[in-house]
């Protein structure tokens, strides 16, 4: 009996402590938005990083600047990203995936947004790292 009372109180536990859904994205994207972007096709690879809808409703493109996201929905966003490096021709089949991640609320100013690692930085190939040449 006791230890039946401890495994329905284990199995009630664990259905309550999961962890809160993720936020469902808005059918448009408004400032203060929180995107996760990766970038495939382009150059030498891009790495994965998060993007922030600033006050002006808009978002920067590594190699290209700033481009207009507010009022856009993910994936017509995808898409103008897709195109506008195949148009400045940094890839010959550039693709894009938008992952929604969170609202911030008031929405950032540009100037005061931060990030960790540039997302300009090539992504390593596979294999040992390239030994410089000997000085003679």
């Amino acid at each position: 009996m006791r230890s039946s009372v401890f495994i329905l109180f284990l199995l009630a536990l664990a259905t309550t402590a999961q962890p809160p859904p993720p936020p469902t994205a808005p059918e448009t994207l408004r400032p203060g938005d929180a995107l996760y972007v990766s970038i495939s096709g382009v150059g030498g690879g891009l790495p994965e990083y998060r993007e922030v809808v600033d006050r002006d409703g808009q978002i920067e493109l590594p190699y290209l600047g700033l481009i207009a996201a507010a009022g856009q929905s993910i994936p017509a966003l995808e898409a103008a990203m897709a195109a506008a490096y195949a148009e400045a021709r940094l890839g010959t089949n550039p693709a894009v995936r938008i992952g929604y991640v969170w609202h911030f609320e008031p929405a950032p100013d540009r100037a005061d947004l931060n990030r960790a690692e540039d997302p300009r930085r090539p992504v390593p190939v596979a294999g040992p790292p390239p030994v410089p040449p000997a000085v003679p």
